[in-house]
């Protein structure tokens, strides 16, 4: 049944309202006095006020903006016996969803209710049908298709609705902190704040102040009492990216921190307690830091609760053109240019490419090859060590030191070997081992691939 609020300061007013809109199906409620309604505003799901505009020591309008500040969607429909353009104008640049001058007939009224209903169904299935969009979101529609995507996102909606800690590994550009955003947008805390902290960003001295934060007079400089991080994030998902540049004295301060979800600011004495989930990320090999001396091995373990690794993206080539696709729409607009898309030579050259910089540099390389392209980006709009990865793998490769005794033409002969080698197991590597895939990377046929992998003995 339908909740319709009447606000009038004539009592009969809202009696013969109430009864026309009863006889319809309608619920109704109502008050003479405003300040009674604004409180209900919050509990009763109302699909409609009618609201009058001369109200006894008040104006309408103000009661219209204050209904809109708690529940802007909800349809006003304005009731007075002062017809005029101008309240009519005013009452609609406010918000309110339609004018109804006194005397109205009944018919109109129930019309113009009937209407506002229809109004309040649409926006609450436009509600619902965000959080829907919002739950069916997946990582695949940021990160590509793949397999090693699928699995990714398998892994982050497994651990979102725990608070345990999460490790995030993978090379620079892999898109470390997209997932630790959705991973957080996928939790309990995901109407909290996310506080990112950069820690290869920040002078290794101010790395305890920015963490913990810092009391007046803590050291010199410090004028003023500064919140830091953890206290900035309560309730919500601190996100540690480039955790390995954390200095190991704070190392041992952050571990104590992990343990009790207490801390003290710099320069204070008074505990401190906050509700947070951690999630970090690295893209060095953290037992490697370890055997350095430079990672506490006690902090690793209690970050490493629930370790994901992103896969690089040129063992993922598959999601290559999706992800080429989707930043040359995204840079439409800040480029001022619309292209129809992309060449499938130009295709054929990003997926054969190794990506050293992952993600992050194919959508840099997709921004400069549309400032480049017009229609549509072809080849020789790409960067040179795009379009010719082999030669730049081959001038690489060629420095591996071959056997001094051989004479010219065996040495040529043995480091072309070693480059087949290299680049034929590349190219395996990255097509998951699919022959198919991989003989269109290096520009041979079947036949001799595998002749090659029986000459090399490549599994």
């Amino acid at each position: 049944m339908e909740n319709i609020f009447i606000i009038d300061d004539e009592e009969q007013i809202c009696l013969t309202v109430k009864k026309v809109l009863e006889a319809v199906g309608y619920r109704i409620l109502w008050t003479t006095d405003p300040e009674k309604f604004l409180p209900q505003l919050h509990n009763n799901g109302f699909s409609c006020v009618l609201l009058d505009l001369k109200l006894s020591g008040a104006s309408g309008i103000d009661y219209l903006v204050k209904i809109h500040e708690v529940d802007p969607h909800l349809p006003i429909i304005i009731m007075t016996a002062f017809e005029t353009v101008k309240t009519a104008v005013e009452a609609m640049k406010r918000g309110a969803f339609h004018y109804l001058p006194k005397p109205f007939d009944n018919e109109e009224l129930k019309v113009l209710v009937a209407k506002a209903i229809s109004m309040r169904h649409l926006y609450w299935e436009l509600k619902n049908f965000k959080e829907k969009a919002k739950d069916a979101v997946c990582l695949e529609s940021y990160m590509g298709h793949s397999i090693a995507i699928q699995a990714l996102d398998r892994q982050c909606r497994a651990v979102a609705q725990t608070d345990v800690n999460v490790l995030l590994t993978g090379e620079s550009g892999t898109g470390k902190e997209l997932v630790a955003n959705y991973i957080h947008q996928l939790s309990r805390r995901e109407g909290r704040p996310l506080v990112t902290v950069d820690c290869a960003s920040i002078p290794e001295s101010l790395v305890e102040s920015e963490l913990f934060g810092h009391e007046k007079g803590a050291f010199t400089g410090a004028h003023a009492l500064q919140k830091g991080k953890l206290e900035q994030v309560e309730g919500g998902t601190l996100f540690l990216d480039e955790l390995s540049n954390i200095p190991v004295n704070i190392q041992a301060k952050l571990l104590r921190f992990l343990e009790t979800r207490t801390f003290e600011r710099l320069g204070g004495r008074s505990p401190l307690t906050v509700s947070l989930r951690v999630i970090a990320a690295t893209n060095r090999e953290l037992p490697e830091a370890i055997k350095a001396g430079v990672f506490r091995q006690d902090l690793f373990h209690r970050l490493n609760e629930f370790p994901i690794q992103l896969s690089p993206l040129r063992e993922r080539p598959e999601d290559i053109p999706y992800l080429a696709m989707r930043f040359l729409h995204e840079f439409e607009g800040q480029i001022g240019k619309r292209l129809s898309g992309i060449s499938d030579q130009a295709l054929e050259r990003l997926e054969r490419y190794p990506w050293p910089g992952n993600v992050r540099e194919l959508r840099n390389v997709i921004k400069r090859a549309m400032a480049f392209a017009s229609g549509k980006i072809e080849s020789a709009d790409l960067p040179n060590e795009v379009r010719n990865p082999v030669a730049a793998g081959i001038q690489k490769e060629i420095t591996i030191p071959v056997r001094a005794d051989l004479l010219l033409r065996e040495a040529v002969k043995e480091a072309v070997s070693m480059v087949e080698k290299r680049l034929i197991g590349d190219a395996l590597q990255r097509t998951q081992g699919r022959k198919g895939k991989a003989v269109q990377l290096l520009g041979i046929d079947e036949k001799t691939l595998y002749n090659k992998l029986k000459e090399y003995n490549i599994p």
